[in-house]
């Protein structure tokens, strides 16, 4: 009888065919300008939530990426639950928003909803639980020290990709479209996004993750009585070359201009790299931090020539104003919030006209904090903030504290969290798809790497 041959796939081949998966998904989100108007919004989103649905049945061994895993899965459905209420038709009542009940008379209507827009408030929902969906795929297929410090390098190649790409576009191909209606070169150094702010971002967090990179890629030390010095044949390429990409990087941040994404990227990125440096055990850890500040001083004073010119500009910005509206509409919906994603329905009657004139339209409150309040309600978006704070610093503070190596990693994931929380401030870069599932796929990497090889903690 023939005997039946059976082919098995091996599930470290697998996890690294969805791991080039990740990347594609990630460099297929930026180039696509972001990935903020559509199709491209809907393409990427739909092959990011493929990506979570093959990832889903694979088994996670390790306890901490299975208590990471849980976690994250508890958040996603709080914010599903949450949002899914405010579109579920309510009896006219002190729950429902006020303007369905001023609309109740006159269009003799029986139920409202606590969103003042359910289909914008359904529309919305992919945009908060997608980077979510990212994170979680991105521990999943980190199930070992290997394979996470893999994701992670491999994540920082896939931004220094759009960088160099954007680099290339602007220099050589600056009246190029990329996937808009409008040139590369359009007033400001932007590359593939939509804008410098955008590019600062999503430039910013590769820096952090070239950063991580030269950590995990550093040659091991020899020991003396191991035998000779290897030949120079054999010294690796990677650690010049990182460096060449994180230079490039960083100079990229500064030619974008941005002011909020320079000037908080550089400082936190070289506070990060002192904080490492007084990690090693080695002597001399004091002049490397001295090394690391003054050689990011010294960079600014010779190329931040183009940020600190914009640092001079009028001291008035239109954004005070949108905030202090965005404020007043928090007051009067503060409990359940208008419904995700309505800040642009519900902004109008709270628009201070001295203040922010009648011209032109606000869609983002250029505060993500506030705008996800005003969707939310005050306790929902405590508790979602608070809950996914908690998930990323105890594993981060955990890799501090166990970890006998690569501790620079949990140290760059805290100064990546820090600097889009602070840019989050002031703009809106995890409301531009390319830069949250960027960021949720750097923060898994860094959250894997900073749980595996810990004790486990009963």
């Amino acid at each position: 009888m023939l005997q039946k041959t059976t082919y098995a796939v091996s599930p470290h081949r697998c996890r690294d065919f969805c791991r080039a998966g990740l990347a594609a998904v990630l460099f297929l989100a930026a180039l696509f300008n972001g990935s903020v108007s559509p199709p491209y919004t809907q393409i990427t989103g739909c092959l990011a939530a493929l990506l979570a649905l093959v990832c889903l049945p694979v088994k996670t061994p390790s306890p901490d990426i299975r208590r990471l895993v849980q976690f994250t899965a508890l958040i996603l459905t709080l914010a599903a639950l949450w949002g899914g209420l405010q579109m579920v038709p309510l009896p006219i009542g002190p729950l429902t928003h006020p303007v369905w009940q001023q609309a109740a008379a006159a269009l003799d209507l029986s139920a409202g909803y606590l969103s003042v827009s359910p289909l914008r408030t359904l529309a919305a929902l992919p945009a908060l639980i997608l980077p979510g969906l990212v994170f979680f795929s991105t521990l999943i297929l980190c199930q070992s020290p290997r394979s996470a410090k893999r994701a992670w390098v491999a994540l920082s190649l896939t931004g220094a990709a759009i960088v160099l790409l954007s680099i290339v576009l602007e220099v050589f191909f600056p009246q190029a479209q990329v996937f808009t209606s409008y040139p590369v070169s359009h007033g400001s150094f932007s590359g593939v996004f939509v804008n410098r702010n955008a590019a600062a971002s999503f430039f910013g967090l590769t820096a952090f993750a070239l950063a991580g990179s030269l950590q995990i890629l550093k040659p091991a030390p020899r020991l003396r009585r191991s035998g000779p010095a290897p030949s120079p044949a054999r010294i690796s390429l990677a650690q010049p070359a990182l460096w060449l990409l994180l230079f490039a990087v960083l100079i990229a941040i500064i030619a974008t201009r941005s002011r909020a994404g320079a000037m908080l990227s550089l400082p936190l990125l070289f506070l990060c790299l002192a904080i490492v440096s007084a990690q090693a055990r080695r002597s001399g850890r004091a002049g490397r931090v001295l090394l690391v500040l003054g050689g990011g001083c010294l960079l600014l004073l010779l190329f931040g020539e183009p940020v600190f010119s914009r640092l001079s500009g009028p001291a008035r910005d239109p954004r005070w104003c949108a905030w202090a509206g965005t404020l007043a509409a928090i007051r009067d919906n503060l409990w359940t919030g208008t419904g995700f994603g309505t800040f642009a329905e519900v902004f109008p009657s709270y628009r201070d006209p001295v203040c922010l004139g009648t011209e032109g339209s606000w869609h983002r409150a250029h505060n993500s904090y506030l705008e996800l309040i005003l969707g939310f309600g005050l306790p929902a978006a405590l508790l979602l903030l608070g809950l996914s704070v908690r998930l990323i610093l105890n594993s981060c503070l955990a890799g501090l504290r166990w970890r006998r190596s690569l501790r620079a990693i949990p140290v760059l994931t805290l100064g990546a969290l820090a600097f889009v929380s602070a840019h989050s401030l002031v703009d809106f870069p995890l409301q531009i798809p390319g830069i949250a599932y960027y960021f949720a796929a750097l923060l898994g990497a860094g959250c894997a790497i900073s749980a595996l090889e810990t004790p486990h903690r009963q």
